[in-house]
């Protein structure tokens, strides 16, 4: 605020000239007006007061008779956070928001590491990712079972994952073979199965021993058929896939090849080896085919 001095015309210089206003006292010194020295009182104290308000513990106060202000702290004992003792261990969450510690915050911008939880990742979003990912292998996939790899193999779907076919581009299938060894006494016959195609091209048969060698599409066909002589050709629709008649070790070749089926669709063909050596031998058959169904 501005003070209106009075005149100081012909006053003392030796600042016994003073004048007071708003509780404080100025001396003129004959070039400037200046509040009073040390030893003077300057200040009217009861000017000054002081609102408390402060909560808690802490408190505001002000004396007017020495013109001192006490300030008295909050008692923070017990409490967390810079500046006060109780910090990790102490069991305390002043320091965290909505019960979360500060790295449990992270701005999305700053991800530089860990894994984003896949329920983040559900839906569909307006997003651009740059840079690359290496691709998995395909035998790492849970529904791609990769086995024995060849030059050409293809992927099939066998109706609960995705195996690799035969080797061929085309997926067409390549020609293979399948043995069994079965004893036999002398003059004897049994009755067995080998593992083949649900449905083949026979195109050839091997022997080691002299027999009869008979496939069947089923059991109850070669049941039937037990008792027809070597020299009787089947019945059509009999059930009677193939014969073969050697005098010793043999390699039959089957022309026109002959299509082979099971009529249950398993993966199966039903032999009767008759023995023709005379001697009790372990008989290996061998079918060469051409597989026709998957």
């Amino acid at each position: 605020m501005a003070i209106n001095f009075p005149s100081t015309a012909g006053q003392a210089t030796d600042g016994s000239y003073t004048y007071t206003v708003a509780g404080i006292t100025y001396a003129w010194n004959g070039s400037s007006w200046a509040a009073a020295g040390a030893g003077a009182s300057a200040t009217n104290r009861t000017l000054f007061s002081v609102t408390n308000a402060a909560s808690g513990s802490s408190a505001l106060s002000y004396n007017q008779n020495n013109g001192v202000f006490t300030y008295v702290p909050p008692d923070l004992s017990g409490l967390s956070g810079p500046g006060v003792n109780d910090g990790i261990g102490s069991n305390l969450n002043a320091d965290k928001l909505d019960d979360q510690e500060g790295s449990y915050y992270r701005n999305a911008g700053n991800l530089n590491a860990g894994t984003v939880p896949s329920a983040r990742l559900t839906g569909t979003y307006n997003i651009s990712i740059t840079g690359t990912a290496p691709a998995p292998n395909l035998d790492s996939l849970t529904n791609v079972t990769i086995t024995n790899v060849q030059n050409n193999d293809v992927l099939q779907y066998n109706g609960s994952a995705w195996v690799n076919g035969v080797n061929n581009v085309t997926g067409l299938q390549s020609r293979a073979s399948v043995s069994g060894t079965y004893s036999v006494g002398a003059n004897g016959y049994i009755d067995a199965t080998i593992v083949t195609p649900k449905s083949y091209m026979l195109w050839k048969v091997e022997v080691n021993y002299a027999c009869w060698l008979r496939l069947y599409c089923d059991t109850n066909s070669r049941t039937a058929d037990q008792s027809r002589n070597i020299d009787s050709d089947p019945l059509p629709g009999s059930g009677v896939l193939a014969e073969v008649i050697s005098s010793g070790q043999t390699a039959q070749l089957i022309t026109p090849g002959t299509l082979c089926f099971n009529s249950a669709g398993s993966n199966a063909t039903y032999l009767r080896v008759d023995d023709r050596s005379g001697g009790t031998n372990n008989h290996t058959i061998t079918l060469h085919y051409l597989q026709l169904e998957a």
